[in-house]
């Protein structure tokens, strides 16, 4: 029996549900200090959820400044204080841009700035869950009808 989900000629399953993206970084990717792409969310996409899931702890001496946001945001996503750069663990995001309808495509960097002795170690994988922007209005001509 065929899939009536994939042969539904109103809604494909693209259309509709949560995504999520990841992307593992380092403390020296070249980059860091400016901004990593993490990933690349079209209008209309709403970031539920963002995660720093710190494999390796980063060492810099004095300050371990880890971040997920945009341009516009820096840390629109996964603050420093929810990162917690140098301790391990699965840490939630708390920034800005959660929750919001993203009015542009939007890129989302990584950024690692440090002070003191540089860091020698520091590996992360950032988890972003969002929604896809295909259910909604500036679509309506494809999923929901006129």
């Amino acid at each position: 029996m065929a899939n009536p989900i994939w042969t539904n000629p109103i809604k494909h399953p693209e259309d509709v549900g949560v995504g999520a993206w990841r992307r593992r970084v380092t403390f020296d990717q070249k980059n860091m200090a400016t901004g990593v792409p993490v990933v690349t969310l079209e209008k209309g996409c709403i970031p539920l959820r963002a995660y720093a899931r710190i494999e390796t702890a980063f060492n810099a001496g004095t300050t371990n400044v880890l971040v997920l946001g945009s341009a516009a945001d820096d840390d629109g996503l996964v603050t420093s204080a929810n990162a917690a750069a140098t301790a391990t663990g699965f840490k939630a995001g708390s920034g800005a841009e959660l929750g919001v309808e993203l009015a542009n495509d939007t890129t989302f960097f990584a950024k690692f700035t440090q002070t003191g002795t540089a860091a020698t170690t520091g590996v992360v994988e950032f988890i972003v869950e969002f929604i896809n922007p295909r259910n909604w209005a500036h679509y309506s001509n494809r999923s929901q009808g006129a």
